[in-house]
């Protein structure tokens, strides 16, 4: 597991901003932040089974925030495939990225909670997209202004050798980094380091820093209340059946860009 580490701190801090100048409505283009929410699978040892991308699709429609697929691609081809093929290619290689589009209103304050601005309704609250990325690849968790996650290490293989990263596949934006595990000696290391003003927001004091399974739930504008302290998604019952269904621990972080 890594260990926080410390920092001094940005001039301009995207958790200041937040508090200091909300807009007067969420809908308003001027305002500048926005939200996504990582919940992935902190384990080094956990793979995605032929089963866990059904698992998880059925989790996501019982909670509403995933009823409508709009792609499923395979990282290894950069290509679209149906939901069916997703499922085995899951569990090998780069894996799969499946994107539902965002949702409206109940769903997202049943999952959420309240929206960060009391100038909006439940009925204005939104997501953008939601992610769900699974393969064997490790892949680097992505960086914000608030945690750093720095790759101290790349995967080294057997033959001695420190792996290069994949740089071509289409879903960057969700991770740092992607590796292959394929004949790996020992996995990569990777070293969290968090802004002091942002520690507040961490319910982890370890984290891998690297996941081959992870869910992504972008609420865009739409800030949700628990940003201005710790992020944890307020519908435990939601974390809790998501590490059931994925079959392994999970951690959350929050990203604000």
């Amino acid at each position: 597991m890594t260990p926080l580490a410390g920092g001094d701190g940005y001039a301009i801090l995207l958790a200041k901003r937040v508090r200091e100048f909300p807009p007067p409505f969420m809908t308003e283009e001027s305002m500048g932040i926005e939200y996504r929410h990582f919940l992935v699978v902190d384990d080094a040892n956990w793979r995605p089974s032929a089963d866990t991308t059904s698992r998880v699709a059925k989790l996501l429609a019982e909670w509403s925030i995933g009823t409508e697929l709009v792609e499923a691609v395979d990282l290894s081809r950069r290509e679209n495939v149906s939901f069916e093929e997703a499922g085995a290619l899951a569990a090998s290689g780069p894996g799969v990225a499946l994107r539902y589009r965002g949702v409206k209103a109940a769903p997202v304050a049943a999952l959420a909670g309240p929206s960060n601005y009391a100038s909006v309704r439940p009925s204005d609250r939104y997501t953008t997209e939601t992610v769900l990325i699974l393969g064997n690849d490790y892949r680097i968790q992505h960086s914000s202004e608030s945690i750093f996650f720095d790759l101290v290490s790349p995967p080294l293989a057997v033959n001695g050798q420190q792996l290069a990263p994949d740089e071509a596949e289409p879903y960057r934006y969700i991770y740092s980094e992607s590796f292959s595990s394929d004949y790996v000696l020992k996995p990569p290391v990777v070293r969290a380091q968090v802004e002091g003003f942002a520690r507040k927001n961490i319910d982890w004091t370890e984290c891998l820093g690297f996941w081959r399974g992870g869910l992504v739930i972008d609420f865009g504008k739409d800030l949700p209340g628990f940003v201005e302290s710790v992020h944890r998604l307020p519908a435990r019952a939601f974390v809790e059946a998501l590490q059931d269904v994925f079959r392994g621990p999970v951690v959350e972080i929050g990203e604000f860009y």
